[in-house]
């Protein structure tokens, strides 16, 4: 029968999937693409993977920085030709822990942005986040320790203020990024990092546009950019980039308060990356993947875009009183009809076959039965004593069972033996004598 069950399951599963499409909720259509994206050039060297900051040179070439999602290529950064040659590469001070984004500061020393923190175990966070300064006469990068004032943060994006001040903005997985700007000057190769204080937040909208992370990409903030005159910033997300005017050189205060123009960038891989090209006419971009990655070139978009509504914005419509019954189309109905008959089948054969094996399993009771009774007469009928075969040896001779005195109230008389030795004695006959003499 569990056979049977489970085959009632199967095909009850079956049935109400027939039905089922006809009432879910219609998907919503994709948005469509953004602006068609130029390959600038493909990145086929092992050592280029990973790549999660970029930034554009005046000569024509490329920085790049990576994070080794492999753990079997080291972390550094990396130069590039104007056709995206591995040119050459500069090491850490000491191991990085999660470098993110590249900026370039008004001197044109580029920065490296270990922000990075995604565990999810709250023991593993880092108690300080880092900035490498990578030195443009040749060495190792050097290391600048800041720590936030409210607790650990996942950043990717850093900038750069009027000052020179850095400006890191978080990958805060609620939507809402968060801006921080140190308290007092940089201070190299110092364990004790420099105090962040929080100066404003922004919250990416959503956009519709395709992503490898679907929606929730749409508010993550992976990567920030600026012009080469300083007058315009760029935040991007796994989906779209943002860039304000800043005519104050206040970058903060024009991402906070400022409205943005938004690109599309659809359909990276797992885009990261994010520079000016070297006329500042264009925005460059690379992904964050295992393989062979491209750098990408995308036309800023002139205008604020307005970004595709959510579900929650859509015009409510008026309820549909009628019963839903009478809501059900043709094929809906046909399809009803189509489950009834097959679940009836079923049952029917599954109630032939019930029938079947137990009268099967009532006949086999009454083989049983017939063959070997019970002794105890366990089934009701009655059943006559066995009676103990009778010795021909004894067949003829007087052989009458005792009495039980205690049964008959009187003095048991033995059975009186067959003469074999003579007369019995009078008076004697009441038991004590012994027989069988010859």
């Amino acid at each position: 029968m569990r056979r049977l069950g489970l085959l009632v399951i199967g095909v009850g599963v079956a049935v109400f999937g027939l039905v089922t499409p006809a009432y879910a909720e219609p998907s919503p259509s994709a948005a469509g693409p953004g602006s068609a994206a130029e390959t600038v050039c493909t990145l086929n060297d092992n050592r280029l993977t990973g790549l999660s900051g970029l930034v554009a040179q005046s000569d024509g070439g490329y920085v790049v920085a990576n994070t080794s999602p492999d753990q079997t290529n080291p972390m550094r950064v990396h130069y590039l030709d104007s056709k995206c040659k591995l040119s050459r590469s500069v090491s850490y001070q000491a191991a990085p822990l999660d470098p993110e984004d590249l900026a370039v500061a008004s001197d044109g020393t580029v920065w490296v942005a270990d922000t990075g923190d995604n565990s999810t175990n709250k023991a593993d966070r880092r108690a300080t986040v880092a900035l490498w300064k990578v030195p443009t006469g040749g060495g190792n990068a050097v290391i600048h320790r800041l720590a936030y004032p409210d607790g650990p943060h996942d950043a990717r994006a850093l900038l750069f203020g009027a000052n020179d001040s850095p400006i890191i903005v978080t990958k805060d997985p609620s939507g809402t990024a968060q801006i921080y700007e140190p308290t007092a000057p940089l201070q190299p190769n110092v364990r004790q990092g420099v105090p962040l204080k929080n100066v404003g937040s922004w919250k990416p909208k959503r956009t519709g546009t395709p992503n490898f992370l679907a929606a929730t990409g749409q508010i993550l903030v992976t990567g920030a950019a600026q012009s080469p005159d300083r007058k315009r910033v760029v935040l991007r997300t796994y989906s779209d980039a943002y860039e304000w005017n800043v005519p104050d050189g206040d970058v903060a205060k024009a991402i906070t308060t400022g409205v943005p123009r938004v690109t599309p960038l659809a359909g990276e891989a797992q885009g990261e990356g994010i520079a000016y090209s070297a006329d500042g006419k264009s925005f460059l971009t690379c992904s964050n993947q295992t393989g062979p990655s491209k750098i990408l070139r995308y036309q800023p978009a002139s205008a604020a875009a307005v970004p595709v509504p959510v579900a929650a914005d859509k015009p409510v419509k008026k309820a549909d009183s009628r019963p839903w019954y009478q809501k059900l189309s043709l094929p809906q109905i046909i399809n009803m009809v189509a489950a009834v008959g097959v679940l009836g089948l079923v049952l029917v054969v599954v109630g032939v076959i019930g029938i079947r094996r137990s009268r099967k399993a009532r006949r086999t009771a009454a083989k049983q039965g017939r063959v070997n009774p019970p002794a105890n007469g366990d089934d009701g009928n009655q059943h006559p004593a066995p009676v103990a075969p009778v010795d021909p040896q004894r067949q003829g001779r007087a052989g009458v069972a005792p009495v039980d005195p205690q049964r008959q109230g009187r003095a048991a008389v033995p059975p009186a033996a067959p003469h074999r030795g003579g007369p019995v004695q009078p008076g004697r006959g009441g038991g004590g004598n012994v027989y069988g003499g010859g």
